[in-house]
């Protein structure tokens, strides 16, 4: 108990200084080079956290590094829109912590990922939207790629526990909850 209690603060303690090191004090260089160093120690933070989440058997870790991985895309943001780098970081963080939750049988957290990766799709559907032209021509099939993608993740994650004797319903739960913001979407599209 005292090593998880020692892991989660820890986890969160590497959090703030990265994040005051990045934007307090500018240890890392200039802003887009800054971002780019403080995104990838607060990934290799949220990596560790999930290893150890499995190798301590620590719940509140595991839910530290996700809350901490979902917030690294904003905290570390330069206002600039690259669809590809943020939802391929939010897809290998969603397996990342689908994986976590296999392993240890905590299905919820896939419920609490699918929660996570909806409110990420709609504040970059808000903020980027409109900007980004993506009710134009080719540039439509972004968003629709973004919510399927997520869709067909979490129907993997699904039909696999599904596979095992477990048969948890967060994942599936989870897959229809991505369903439900993608029809949301279209109708916004629309």
């Amino acid at each position: 108990m005292l090593a998880q209690t020692l892991c989660a603060s820890g986890t969160l303690i590497l959090y703030g200084v990265t994040f005051a090191a990045h934007s307090i004090y500018h240890l890392f260089g200039g802003e887009d080079q800054g971002a780019l160093i403080a995104f990838g120690l607060m990934t290799l933070i949220t990596a560790t956290a999930f290893l150890l989440a499995v190798r301590l058997n620590a719940l509140v870790v595991a839910i530290l590094g996700m809350l901490g991985g979902f917030l690294t895309p904003i905290l570390c943001s330069t206002g600039q829109d690259n669809p590809l780098g943020l939802f391929s970081y939010i897809a290998l963080l969603d397996i990342g912590l689908l994986m976590v939750a296999r392993v240890r049988k905590w299905f919820f957290l896939a419920s609490l990922g699918a929660a996570c990766t909806i409110l990420m799709q709609f504040a970059w559907f808000g903020k980027f939207f409109h900007r980004g032209h993506y009710f134009e021509g080719v540039a439509t099939w972004t968003p629709i790629a973004i919510f399927a993608g997520f869709i067909v993740l979490f129907l993997i994650a699904a039909f696999r526990t599904k596979q095992d004797e477990t048969g948890d319903r967060h994942p599936s739960a989870a897959a229809m909850a991505l369903c439900g913001s993608a029809l949301c979407f279209a109708f916004i599209f629309l």
